[in-house]
């Protein structure tokens, strides 16, 4: 009997440790140097050239070069804005299309001067002091976010650096605000508070990444004065040149850092940047489990300690589940004997009913990843694999192209999960908090469609349908909506994806963003398809995989036809542009009546009228925003015996690509 009271296989004898071997020192440099906090394991594409502008003080000076260093296609403008100067006026033009993102570095000297080195030692001025900082802190924010106020273009606020020490010494309460410190950390909270309260700007704890580094390593308050608040630098020591005994330069005193505080703060940004984008998005992750979530082989009594890395990588997969990200298991094991021992293995760490979807059999790898793949609607490129196995990881990689694959370092599983950009989101919807859910009952209803004709399975759904009108990008709903956009490959109308300051953009020249939500017997589902729409025209749509199958996008075309034609409309027009990937929504202007244009194929029209219905196994409810379109009288409803049918691979068509969009604007007038 083995440790889990279970038969196993006879002992053998006990192995001869195998020959170590040192880390790579590329792999080494690579996970200890400025990307420490940022892997870059999961990235698939390139990063692309990019410009952005930097407005503050001294210590922002050297992001340009420093990002040109990363990359030869960074380049950065720097304004400087040491006190209290109006913002340069920038063309609008250049503001808004010019830069990709800005980075603002407030001086610490400019908004506290010296003056809290004469305070008196009580707390009641110290508090008194804080309240007139912070005010100067907002107004200084206030004028170096001018770009981002009248643009929304996305804005990185730098943190202050916390000094090492008090300067009244070691036995000052440390969280008192006559402690240094503790004032400079009071800032810093106020300063993510006020960031916080504004679109399309975020917090960089520069702090945090000097702690990373190594405070000694980078950090000036033990050498200049401590209202300084930046990093260590030779830039003074001309100054020194003529003593008596001539100083060493500051580098060959102090373990010089400071150009990795840079570099580590520069890819910081762009690692924000590029969860901004969601590029590369995972969104599952599928495990093995013997010496790969645990310790060990289970079936064969060779268990090893829960404690160390196994029990950090348990912890990671619940943060990502959390974040939304979908857990899978794939192992070459019983099921039974997996399923009868699972506590006992884990010792309640992590629940089997964490993972959405498992497959627990002998069969191989990769076609098991694949069948997950069908089931929950997802493509290889959103997914990575961790197996300990390198025949294995070779094998899926083979298998299913376009899978991430980890496994080989075990010491780096939690920190490249965590802290890569392609995990992480800007902000946590619902929808992310309850997608284990929501898929387990998306499987459910599967299993029941299997059991019954699709008009007798979309009968029984009772599918409730809400449709709802965004007229601006402080709307509720706007952070899933813009995840729908970035995220959503295969029911994605044109492909195209969206910022924040794209998104206000499009609301300042009168577009309208169309957001459904959906439920049924099943689970609600939450926020699932948005669109862009403008006067008659529907620029784009997007529908997550979650709601496919069920018409839910011909009730919104319904909808929107019938609202049209209450105000006059007498013509509909579509923008459809074929990618790699959206291969599902190809017939849908098509299955409803539109045409294609013969000079455009990227272009479909249809007359209004006759009306499209709304499919009748789908009820309308109330929307949810006070701009959407409500019927004055009933909503036209269609019989839903016919199944809703979506192409094959392989009947993927050649198209040709779509023009550049202000031909296809030009092309709307015309159809107009």
């Amino acid at each position: 009997m083995n440790s889990l009271g279970t038969p196993g296989l006879p002992k053998s004898e006990p192995a001869k440790a195998p020959r170590l071997t040192g880390v790579d020192p590329a792999l080494f440099a690579r996970h200890n140097g400025p990307c420490y906090r940022t892997p870059n394991d999961l990235q698939a594409t390139p990063d692309g050239a990019l410009r952005f502008l930097i407005v503050g003080g001294c210590l922002a000076q050297p992001f340009p070069e420093i990002a040109a260093r990363i990359n030869k296609t960074f380049h950065g403008d720097f304004v400087l804005l040491n006190n209290f100067d109006a913002f340069p006026e920038m063309p609008s033009d250049q503001a808004s299309a010019h830069y990709d993102f800005q980075i603002i570095h407030i001086p610490l000297r400019t908004i506290l001067g010296n003056a809290y080195f004469d305070l008196p030692d009580d707390d009641a001025a110290h508090e008194e002091f804080l309240r007139q900082t912070q005010d100067y802190l907002a107004l200084y924010l206030s004028n170096a976010l001018k770009l981002n106020t009248e643009h929304k273009l996305p804005s990185f606020v730098l943190g202050f650096l916390v000094p090492q020490q008090d300067p009244m010494g070691r036995f000052r309460p440390r969280y008192d605000k006559r402690n240094f410190m503790h004032f400079v950390e009071l800032l810093n909270m106020f300063l993510a508070a006020e960031v916080a309260k504004r679109e399309n700007v975020h917090f960089v704890d520069s702090d945090q990444i000097a702690n990373s580094i190594g405070k000694k390593a980078c950090q000036d308050d033990m050498v200049w004065s401590f209202s300084h608040g930046t990093t260590l630098s030779d830039g003074d020591h001309a100054y020194d040149l003529n003593r008596l005994q001539p100083p060493a330069p500051m580098h060959e005193h102090y373990a010089a850092r400071w150009m990795e505080f840079f570099e580590a703060t520069m890819h910081e940004i762009l690692a924000m940047h590029r969860t901004l984008k969601q590029q590369d998005t995972v969104k599952l992750v599928a495990v093995d489990l013997d010496d790969t979530l645990w310790r060990g082989v289970a079936a064969e009594g060779s268990l090893g300690i829960l404690e160390g890395w196994p029990m950090g990588f348990m912890e990671a997969l619940l943060y990502l589940k959390k974040r939304g990200i979908l857990l899978a298991i794939i192992s070459k094991n019983d099921e039974q004997f997996i399923v009868s021992n699972w506590n006992k293995i884990v010792q309640g760490r992590i629940a089997l009913t964490d993972f959405a979807v498992r497959k627990i059999n002998f069969r191989s790898k990769a076609e098991n990843l694949k069948e997950i793949l069908h089931e929950v609607n997802l493509r290889p490129q959103n997914v990575v694999m961790v197996d300990d196995n390198p025949v294995e990881r070779a094998s899926i990689q083979a298998g299913v192209p376009g899978v991430r694959v980890l496994g080989r370092h075990l010491y780096y599983l939690k920190r490249i999960l965590l802290w890569s950009p392609e995990t992480q989101q800007c902000v946590l919807t619902t929808e992310s908090r309850r997608k284990t859910e929501m898929v387990q009952a998306q499987l459910q209803r599967e299993s029941v469609r299997k059991t019954l004709s699709q008009g007798e399975f979309l009968q029984t759904l009772n599918l409730r349908v809400s449709i709802g009108v965004m007229h601006d990008t402080k709307d509720l709903n706007m952070s899933r909506a813009l995840e729908l956009f970035n995220k959503t490959n295969q029911f994605n109308t044109t492909g195209a994806r969206y910022t924040l300051e794209q998104c206000h953009e499009h609301f300042q020249a009168g577009w309208q963003l169309y957001v459904i939500q959906a439920e049924d017997r099943f689970t609600q589902y939450g926020l699932i398809g948005a669109a862009w729409v403008h006067h008659h025209c529907i620029h784009h749509v997007v529908m997550s995989c979650r709601a496919l199958g069920l018409g839910i996008e011909d009730a919104f075309l319904a909808t929107l036809a019938q609202h049209l034609d209450r105000h006059e409309s007498s013509m509909m027009l579509g923008h459809l542009q074929p990618t790699e990937a959206n291969l599902a929504c190809r017939p849908f202007y098509s299955r409803n009546g539109f045409v294609q244009a013969e000079n455009n194929p990227c272009l479909w029209s249809r007359l209004v009228r006759p009306l499209l219905v709304v499919p009748s196994h789908i009820s309308l409810a109330p929307p949810t925003n006070q701009g959407a379109p409500e019927p004055s009288e009933p909503v036209r409803q269609r019989d839903s015996t016919v199944a809703f049918d979506y192409p094959e691979e392989d009947e993927l068509l050649e198209l040709e690509p779509a023009p550049d969009e202000e031909l296809v604007l030009g092309e709307l007038e015309e159809l107009k």
